[in-house]
């Protein structure tokens, strides 16, 4: 009898333990921005994005960025900056130039 009820516990513990875990994965992480994502990812998905719309995705891959005072940035460095300071791409943050278009300031990553 006393086995049983030992068993019991074990059972309806393990129970609330895979729910609690559930719940726990389905909940964002700490931090998170837009979608459930780390505002940092958030952030650099967007400045993507924007690369992207403006067909210079490619080009600032293989030849970085310029920012206004700063000099051209590797595009590596603008992906970790994206992801470390999204403070960086919103307004009050650098501005870069855009080929075609001139100086462009960072607001992609406004909330």
């Amino acid at each position: 009898m006393r086995l049983r009820t030992i068993g019991s516990a074990l059972a309806a513990c393990s129970l609330a333990l895979v729910a609690s875990t559930s719940a726990a994965a389905a909940a964002p992480p700490a931090g998170a921005g837009d979608g459930g994502k780390p505002a940092g990812i958030a952030c650099q998905q967007a400045g993507v994005s924007t690369l992207q719309s403006l067909g210079l995705l490619s080009a600032v891959a293989t030849g970085g960025i310029e920012v206004v005072g700063v000099g051209t940035v590797p595009f590596r460095d603008v992906l970790a900056l994206h992801r470390t300071m999204p403070e960086l791409f919103q307004t009050g943050g650098v501005t870069v130039v855009v080929p075609g278009v001139g100086e462009v300031p960072a607001t992609w990553c406004d909330v």
